[in-house]
Order: C-alpha cells, then structure tokens, then sequence
C-alpha cells in the first residue's frame, strides 16, 4: 500500500480565500463570520461549512469578512454569523447585540447520550454529563451558557430538521427563529475521475474514510471491521493532538490492511479522485450532523455505510447502511451490504436535488436581508 505525497493547494484554494478574507481593511457593511479560536487548528467539517458558505454568499453579492478581533469593529458588521457553539462566540453575541448587530449562529451541535456514556474518559464524568443531558431533556429552560447564546442570537440555522428538534427540546428555542439550512456539497466531488487516485494506489477496489483519528468517528471499530472482513481501508484524514494513544492503537490494529493517507485539502482534487475511486465510504462514528464526507462520497457514487445517530436518516434516507458504531456485526454487515451490492442508483441524483452548495446556499441570504433591513 502507498502513501501520498503532501500536496500544494492551487491559487484558488480555501486556504487562500481563508488568508484573503482575513486580511486589509473590512468593508462597511460586511457579513462577519466566526468559529472558535481553535477551530481551523484541527479543521473538520464544521470549519469547511463556514468556508464554503461564505464563498457561496460572495456569489449572491454578500460581501463577507472573516472576524479579525485585532482590528476589526463589530459595529462596522451588516451581520454576525457564528459558527459552532462557544462560549467566546457567546460573549461576542452580547458585544453585537449591545451594538445593534444582528447575530446568526450555525450551531453544528448534537447531543448523543450513547456518545456521552461511551467517550467520556472516567465513570464521574460520563454520569454527570448523562445527568445533565436527562435534566435538559426535562427542564429546558436550566441556564446554561449554551441556552444563553441560543437565546441571544437572532436566528439559528441548523443543519437538518432533527437538530432543530433537539435545541427545541433541549434548549426551548423558539422555532420562529429556526431556519434549516442543509450542509452542502461542492458539484466537483461529482464530476472527479478515479484516474489520478488509482494511479497512486493501485487499481484494487477499496473502503475509503475520510476524518479525523479520534474515539468520536470509531476509527478503531471501523478498522477491525475492515480487518475481520479482509477488506482494505483507505483513511484520509489526521490524528487529534489530545489522542495520539489512540492513533497508536487504531495504526497497530491496521497493519498490512489500511493505507494512511493524512489529511488531504478539501479543494484538493485528489480527494475527489479517491471518493471516486471508492468501493465503498465508511463512516460509524458515534454520531454526525450529517457526514459532511459521506455526502461528498454519495455524490461520487460510493455506496454508504454510516452511523444512525444524528442526522444521517434524514439525508440518506433508505439510500445508504447503517451501523450502530457499538455493535461490529453491522459495521461489518454495513460494509458487506455496500461492497457486495454498491451504491443505490438513487442516492448520487438525491444529493445533487438536494445538498449542491448553490441549493443550500440560498436560504442564509434571504436570514440575512430578514435581520438587517
């Protein structure tokens, strides 16, 4: 098996159109977008919604910045529009909103008590997260500075019509200020050939994953499936700092049976080839809000297999596998279904209805124009 050589992103990469809304004078009047100090430190599919999203706002004329807390004034913002729930995006809703500024929050959140009980590291801590998921599912309305940001903001725009229902339910939000904004998809990820990935890997069909090496995606369930069924597994993605133990161990596991590719520049047209090229994507994490990499892969034509905790029912519908990410007999049983049977022909024309980035895009402009007139 091989591995890849790093790559430089092109002129037009996200990195790029990162370094160039971040830079020069703000425009008065722009869309503010934020995440967490940390957050492109590990980047994931969160931070690659705030990226595409904002390009796709730029081609609806919105002009867009990327928050500079050195330099830049929230008063001179159109709108405010947080990414991820934090407690700094919470202290600077309040600044925005004492400054007349709208505030959006995409809250890409999702609480799974299986997750709790199953990845906290000590029995006190598992027991006091269960206990404060059961007295929200309860009372609601217990202040906490997630319920506070939620109701500081102006609109929240989930990613699916399950996550809605569980900040209502979790945290009384009021659905008149819920938009549902889908995650979405680039059009390349269905367009790229296999060519340049096989060329590089051989032409021998294989299970792909693509995400970070930590407990919450079940790196290591996902390897021993592949392993127990002889399947080779190709991984694109890089370890977590705070669980390289567990990188040891998913790699020990893996050995002779799955290719470590690092991570890959999500505009990098190699990862489109490797979607591409796939068998078959695997992805039994503990929960996804929805998969952002299992969407590319649909698109691609992979056939699917993925956790049912989330909200991947309500994007993949019957299309794809399931596999609860405790139980190795469906992680295997998902991974035969797709490499015996392939995808279902119905599955790549859905994505492209319903999760294109020029679809999907839409709806946050029109939140926008509601917000600042």
């Amino acid at each position: 098996m091989k591995s890849l050589p790093g790559r430089r992103s092109s002129p037009r990469s996200d990195a790029a159109w990162l370094a160039a809304r971040s830079r020069g004078v703000c425009a008065e009047g722009s869309v503010f977008l934020h995440a967490p100090a940390a957050a492109f430190q590990s980047p994931g599919g969160g931070e690659n919604q705030l990226v595409q999203t904002g390009r796709h706002l730029e081609s609806h004329g919105v002009r867009v910045r990327l928050f500079v807390p050195w330099t830049d004034r929230l008063e001179s913002a159109r709108v405010l529009h947080l990414f991820g729930m934090s407690r700094e995006g919470l202290e600077l809703a309040l600044l925005a909103r004492a400054r007349g500024v709208p505030v959006v929050l995409s809250p890409i959140c999702w609480y799974e008590p299986r997750a709790i009980a199953q990845l906290e590291p000590t029995w006190t801590r598992k027991a006091m997260g269960l206990a404060a998921w059961c007295a929200r599912s309860v009372a609601p309305r217990v202040p906490s500075w997630r319920r506070e940001l939620l109701r500081v903001v102006d609109a929240v725009l989930p990613n699916s019509q399950a996550e809605a229902n569980q900040l209502v339910r979790l945290f009384g939000v009021g659905r008149e200020r819920i938009r549902v904004v889908p995650n979405g998809v680039r059009l390349a990820f269905g367009t790229a050939a296999p060519e340049p990935f096989r060329e590089r890997w051989g032409p021998e069909p294989f299970v792909l994953t693509v995400g970070r090496i930590e407990p919450r995606k079940n790196t290591l369930g996902l390897v021993a499936a592949a392993r127990r069924l002889g399947l080779p597994l190709v991984h694109v993605g890089e370890a977590v700092p705070a669980f390289r133990a567990y990188e040891r161990e998913c790699r020990r596991a893996g050995e002779g049976v799955v290719c470590w590719l690092g991570r890959l520049e999500h505009d990098d047209p190699l990862l489109a080839s490797a979607y591409a090229a796939a068998r078959v994507f695997a992805l039994p994490s503990w929960f996804e809000t929805p998969g952002l990499a299992a969407l590319e892969a649909a698109l691609a034509g992979c056939a699917v297999a993925i956790t049912p905790y989330g909200s991947t029912r309500e994007y993949f519908g019957a299309l794809a596998s399931y596999a609860r990410p405790h139980r190795s007999d469906e992680i295997r049983q998902a991974l035969r279904i797709g490499w015996d049977q392939g995808p279902d022909p119905r599955l790549a024309p859905r994505v492209a209805s319903h999760y294109l980035w020029p679809i999907v895009a839409q709806t946050t402009p029109e939140v926008y124009d509601q917000l600042a007139r």
